[in-house]
């Protein structure tokens, strides 16, 4: 599994939830579309691509096979108008299995920054809880123009809703202090920050317990 920054979204909760659904196979394009914009000018995105140009290039293929990842070993839930996406991987002992090809295509896909690419994922890895079943946030992302109204809010209640539920943990990693506070209100508490690479951004990992029983009267 790989995954770039994560955190496109920034909820002011005053508007109304919306709609979610879980993503088909068919929708594997849009969802690239929504993740490159998304996170173009992201917290990772000057260290991973400096050239917003070139970035603009590279992205909506990386994402399409990201994308094609997610769709077929994750779960990806997106609103009704494919505005904003939550991709989730269930963990259990490891990691998951890679694409066919994945290392080659990648390479292919991001050429002379593949040592980037390679770092975050390997960072990635290296610092990921496995052996602690969750639910692993690795995306969550709203269209730049649809960002503080509610949607990422309503992605991330819809399937809280769910791990509640089973009574399941879940991980992510915010890429700036800004997102780990927005993490925070929705009941994930910090872990110890590492850097991607010698001269790479922190990343911030971050994990929610399920809330303890209720005590009925």
């Amino acid at each position: 599994m790989t995954t770039a920054d994560r955190t496109g979204t920034s909820d002011a909760m005053t508007h109304p939830p919306a709609t979610v659904r879980r993503a088909e196979p068919g929708d594997a394009l849009v969802i690239a579309e929504l993740l490159a914009e998304a996170f173009l000018h992201g917290d990772l995105a000057p260290w991973l691509i400096p050239h917003p140009g070139t970035r603009a290039r590279i992205y909506p293929p990386y994402f399409a096979l990201l994308a094609e990842h997610a769709l077929t070993h994750g779960e990806v839930e997106t609103t009704r108008d494919n505005t904003a996406v939550a991709v989730w991987y269930q963990i259990d002992d490891g990691p998951l299995p890679e694409l066919p090809g994945y290392r080659q295509r990648l390479a292919e896909i991001t050429g002379e920054f593949l040592p980037r690419f390679a770092a975050l994922d390997e960072a990635m890895h290296a610092h990921h809880p496995y052996g602690q079943p969750h639910h692993y946030l690795a995306f969550l992302a709203v269209h730049p123009d649809r960002q503080r109204q509610g949607l990422g809010t309503a992605l991330l209640n819809h399937h809280h809703a769910d791990l509640h539920a089973a009574g399941i943990s879940a991980y992510l990693e915010a890429t700036s202090t800004r997102n780990s506070r927005l993490y925070a209100r929705h009941g994930y508490r910090p872990r110890p920050v590492y850097r991607i690479a010698g001269d790479g951004p922190s990343l911030f990992p971050m994990w929610r317990s399920p809330p303890g029983p209720t005590t009925h009267r």
